[in-house]
């Protein structure tokens, strides 16, 4: 199979909403016009697609100098474990360039992931919980 990487590919809500729903990621989805203005207002998207079908993402909030905050990384649950987060985050990486620093924060489960493609565990992270 033949995975393409886009780079700010649009997006429907209908798209996004599926691959919260198929990867049982926590997010609120009810609210389509919530979900659209999270679309809307994410700087840097990566799409993972095989032909028309999207088989995931990751959204990154980000200023594309000093700082990308790797948001979401999502992939439809049939295609997990065949590279495809790896793939979107060195292109994410490529595209970024070497002077901007990316930061995530990572459910128990995907640590490993994350520290076998090269991220260092922190400590430093702090967040003020708000309306789900």
């Amino acid at each position: 199979m033949k995975i393409e990487i886009k780079v700010n590919e649009p997006l429907s809500v209908e798209q996004v909403a599926t691959l919260y729903q198929e990867t049982a990621f926590d997010k609120p989805l009810e609210d389509k016009n919530r979900l659209q203005e999270m679309i809307n207002h994410t700087p840097l998207v990566l799409s993972a697609w095989s032909d028309e079908n999207l088989l995931g993402f990751a959204r990154c909030l980000t200023d594309f100098e000093y700082f990308c905050y790797l948001s979401d990384v999502l992939i439809l649950p049939n295609y997990q474990k065949q590279g495809i987060g790896k793939m979107l985050i060195n292109e994410m990486k490529e595209y970024l360039g070497t002077r901007t620093t990316i930061s995530l924060r990572a459910d128990d489960d995907a640590l490993g992931f994350y520290e076998k493609i090269g991220f260092e565990p922190t400590d430093k992270m702090y967040r003020i919980h708000r309306e789900g």
